[in-house]
């Protein structure tokens, strides 16, 4: 298998770092040193959602959104996941309903005041009002299985390079310095192996979970998502591997793969094995069930369809 032909995305630690929590209301006197919202315009072939830039990225002082949602935009400015946002249809519609963001931020901005300047953004151009809720979903309590767990804590290598994306020997992706997720699927769509490759704490591992059972069950990534509890009581960083089938219903949000890459193996363990059997296999690990867990709401009361003149 070569890299080419398959799916890859890597996940950095800024990314991995978004954990969801909502912040106290904005200063109103917190803004970008400049920046245009507009419609994003038709779709282009090849164009990749997600946010480029911004703190804890190699470009700190610029942002840059291709095409993303409201919903998009609020999640990222609100430190919540897609799920946690209720609203508006319109919300979530990329094809008629997209938007370009192009921001300068000033020096030495953090990612609190990245998010502050970004809520007063949104509330300006959009003008958005929202209130927040709780509400209970099933979920699940990750525990440690009764073989004990299967997990190496992962220690920094001190001279890493960058390198090139690459898979290793048994077909999963190799880490590059400074990412923490990533992951390989084929490309064309239909159940087929996903292969994880994990540099993350338990509790970093869990919020991932979600979004791997939806994969799992074949269920679009933006699907409200089970929430899943650390109850493992370990406490580092671990790096492992995870390989379970799936089907990513959003995979044309995918980036395409990176060139070059190394010939992969036969798959490392059982393709046809879903999320909860392959983290009990190949991890030591068990997700319980459980009846309810609190989860914070983002309710979207009003917002512009048309930002405001920039």
């Amino acid at each position: 298998m070569k890299l080419g032909s398959i799916v890859a995305l890597f996940l950095t630690a800024f990314l991995a770092s978004w954990t969801p929590g909502f912040a106290q209301p904005a200063d109103s006197n917190v803004t970008f040193e400049a920046a245009s919202v507009k419609p994003a315009g038709p779709p282009v072939p090849g164009e990749t959602g997600g946010m480029r830039g911004g703190p804890g990225t190699g470009d700190p002082g610029r942002i840059t959104f291709s095409r993303a949602t409201l919903s998009d935009l609020l999640a990222r400015a609100h430190d919540v996941w897609p799920d946690q946002i209720s609203g508006p249809a319109w919300l979530t519609d990329r094809s008629e309903y997209a938007y370009r963001i192009d921001a300068t931020l000033p020096p030495n901005t953090t990612m609190e005041q990245f998010r502050l300047m970004f809520r007063n953004l949104l509330a300006e151009r959009f003008h958005v009002r929202l209130h927040h809720e709780t509400r209970t979903r099933p979920g699940y309590e990750l525990v440690v299985a009764s073989g004990g767990p299967k997990l190496k804590e992962w220690t920094p290598a001190t001279n890493a390079a960058a390198g090139k994306p690459s898979v290793d020997g048994t077909g999963f992706l190799r880490l590059p310095p400074g990412a923490t997720v990533g992951f390989i699927m084929p490309r064309g769509g239909g159940v087929a192996p996903i292969r994880m490759t994990y540099r993350e704490t338990m509790a970093m591992f869990c919020r991932a979970l979600g979004a791997d059972i939806n994969i799992s069950n074949g269920a679009p990534i933006a699907s409200p998502q089970a929430r899943v509890v650390d109850k493992t009581g370990l406490t580092g960083t671990y790096e492992f591997t995870l390989e379970f089938a799936g089907s990513i219903g959003s995979s044309g949000m995918m980036p395409s793969a990176p060139a070059g890459g190394e010939p992969g193996a036969p798959l490392a363990s059982d393709p046809a094995a879903d999320i909860f059997t392959a983290v009990e296999k190949q991890l030591g690990l068990k997700l319980v069930k459980v009846r309810d867990i609190p989860v914070e709401m983002l309710i979207v009361d009003s917002a512009g369809k048309v930002p405001t003149e920039n």
